[in-house]
């Protein structure tokens, strides 16, 4: 058996043509201009259909195929690249479209009663036409020149998914318009008629089988395998396809394998079987929970190419836009108890899951909903162990509030009181020691002699604020009415405007985005300084949400509390999905739980952080690969 190519001549191309959104917004929109020339009803039913179907498939896929993969991981540049073109096919076929309406009209609407001799014309153009004549423009894309001009640019896709099918150069879209045309041109030319629901049956099938050959799916049934069997040459499996991408100069047919056997290009392929933990083992259970409107983007269900976006805000008033995350949140508690993310592999050999309690940001607003909240952790708690037989588990974010559970004591109280966990060994860890070693390091890294602190009266807070105080001589000014902290190098501010007057703003606290804007309003004035100090708002808050643009030169609204995973022997698969955070990034809370586990810990961590753990976890954390996200600053 050949040995998959290594590499290959690929397009450099980081989209298939540079735009912004909108041009595809407006294209998409465009056509609706002819509707006084030609019905565009059709042109629009076909092409949302295609989405939908698509989008669809996508998300399926991801359910039951690639979710609990952990092996199998696509890279975030190859999601963002892809993001921006797979639509872009669909749109083009639309004004191809209105152009034959406008020429043939009769192409698309002839008479109802012939849609049956019409989809049988098609089929027959597209078996006896467009199959072979695609398996020869395929062969000629992968000529040097074409391949590094136009057809390189799908290859640049790895592991793809099911939409990868529909990603290709700008240039490409056009040979396979004339490729793929005969199926419904030569209907209509030949026989005289044809439809354009038949047209858009064709299209919508023709996306799905399209897709269906770059999924992750082994069909190793003898029907597709043995050399007596017809299907094996008139219908492809996802493996023939995935051999094209592998060895690169076979497999050149779209659907029917068939051409490649005639020609000797044929040859067989079979993906690695992973080496995979038992499909019911989970050790851990990272207890999440949503984050706004801007969590429900992020779902891979809603959209596999969104998984690794931040947490966007959207135009709509704070007040308003939680109450759509509510009504959403409500929505979603009438199917499900809980929201259920991909699992990961944690040391080689226990398996982690992230696992949200239907809850958003309103009930963690509301004392009324707290007792509530702590019963379904402690449910979902219950039902992991019954399930899995799960002892670990960590709380994220909101989940260990101190107006909550008290850090998480609450709960690790229920469970012993609790009839059932009671007697399981259950751990409760936030992972709050590794937070507190992340935000430490990062605040000695920057070697300022002064900083401003919303948020030191936290719990991780406090603990930075008394590591910082003993092992610098940094001085802190902190935002706060209550002064708790008592240190001849601390002093205390109501006014939030005086943090213009440190380049170093430590936020750990969340306050209402208007609670800024005087604040910086006066930062960002170019009269608000004598000199042209760039100021930088370090930020440990999750959800993190910006608070200034981009382009602000005076001031850097920069995340921080974020760790880099570089190793894979310590975390693979898609721990990072869904969390705001880039690929291979993960919240220090979150790994510091996985570090508990690797070690074997028997112990809560909960309520008040001991700061006495604090350094010697983050050398842990450092060589197991973890480490800051670097932070640009300008000193």
């Amino acid at each position: 058996m050949c040995k998959p190519v290594e590499k290959v001549m690929r397009s450099n191309q980081r989209h298939s043509i540079e735009r912004s959104a909108y041009v595809d917004l407006f294209f998409f929109l465009a056509p609706v201009l002819f509707h006084n020339f030609t019905n565009v009803f059709p042109l629009y039913l076909t092409a949302i259909s295609r989405m939908i179907s698509i989008h669809l498939f996508l998300t399926l896929h991801y359910v039951y195929v690639d979710k609990d993969n952990y092996n199998m991981k696509i890279n975030e540049r190859q999601l963002q690249r892809e993001r921006k073109d797979y639509l872009v096919g669909i749109i083009l076929h639309m004004w191809a479209q209105i152009v034959l309406q406008l020429l043939f009209p009769g192409m698309f609407f002839s008479e109802w009663n012939g849609i049956v001799s019409c989809a049988y014309n098609t089929f027959l153009s597209h078996v006896l036409v467009v199959e072979p004549l695609y398996y020869a423009v395929h062969r000629w894309l992968h000529v040097p020149e074409h391949m590094k001009s136009m057809h390189g640019f799908h290859h640049m896709s790895v592991n793809t998914v099911p939409s990868t099918s529909l990603v290709q150069n700008f240039k490409e879209h056009f040979i396979y318009i004339a490729t793929f045309g005969p199926a419904m041109l030569l209907p209509y030319f030949v026989a005289g008629s044809n439809h354009w629901t038949v047209i858009a049956a064709y299209l919508i099938l023709f996306d799905i089988i399209n897709a269906y050959g770059h999924t992750n799916i082994a069909c190793r049934h003898w029907l597709f395998e043995s050399k007596w069997s017809p299907l094996r040459y008139l219908i492809y499996t996802p493996e023939f396809h995935l051999g094209h991408h592998s060895y690169y100069n076979y497999n050149f047919g779209l659907f029917m394998p068939l051409w490649d056997h005639l020609f000797d290009t044929y040859r067989e392929y079979r993906r690695p079987e992973p080496i995979m933990q038992p499909a019911n083992k989970q050790d851990f259970v990272f207890i999440g929970h949503n984050g706004g409107v801007g969590h429900f983007l992020t779902a891979p269900e809603f959209s596999v190419y969104n998984v690794y976006d931040s947490y966007m805000r959207t135009f709509l008033p704070v007040k308003l836009e939680l109450l759509v995350s509510e009504a959403l949140m409500c929505m979603m508690r009438l199917f499900y108890s809980t929201y259920k993310v991909s699992r990961y592999l944690v040391d080689g050999n226990y398996v982690g899951r992230i696992i949200c309690v239907m809850h958003g940001p309103v009930d963690y607003l509301k004392q009324s909903s707290f007792q509530h909240i702590n019963r379904n952790i402690l449910k979902l708690m219950t039902e992991q162990h019954r399930i899995s037989g799960t002892r670990c588990f960590g709380l994220g974010n909101l989940n260990k509030m101190k107006t909550l559970n008290d850090g998480g004591a609450v709960i690790a109280q229920m469970v012993k009181e609790d009839p059932y966990l009671k007697d399981k060994n259950i751990r409760v860890w936030t992972g709050d020691t590794l937070t507190t070693a992340s935000v430490l390091k990062q605040i000695q890294a920057l070697q300022a002699t002064e900083i401003f602190f919303v948020g030191a009266n936290g719990k991780i807070g406090k603990a930075v604020c008394e590591l910082l105080l003993a092992q610098t001589d940094i001085k802190i000014c902190i935002y706060s009415s209550h002064q708790a902290l008592k240190h001849p190098r601390v002093s205390y501010t109501q006014n939030l405007t005086d943090l213009t007057n440190f380049k170093f703003v430590i936020i750990g606290k969340t306050l209402a985005p208007g609670a800024y804007q005087k604040a910086l309003s006066l930062l960002s004035s170019t009269s608000a300084s004598p000199t042209s100090t760039t100021h930088y708002l370090l930020d440990y808050t999750v959800p993190f949400f910006p608070l200034v643009k981009n382009d602000n030169e005076r001031v850097k609204h920069i995340q921080i509390g974020v760790l880099k995973v570089s190793s894979t022997k310590f975390l693979r698969g898609h721990y990072d999905v869904c969390m705001g955070t880039a690929q291979n990034h993960i919240y220090p809370c979150h790994a510091g739980c996985l570090l508990n586990l690797q070690s074997g810990k028997e112990e809560d961590e909960v309520g008040e952080i001991d700061i006495n753990e604090v350094d010697s976890l983050w050398q842990r954390a450092l060589s197991n690969g973890l480490d800051n996200i670097a932070v640009d600053i300008v000193y």
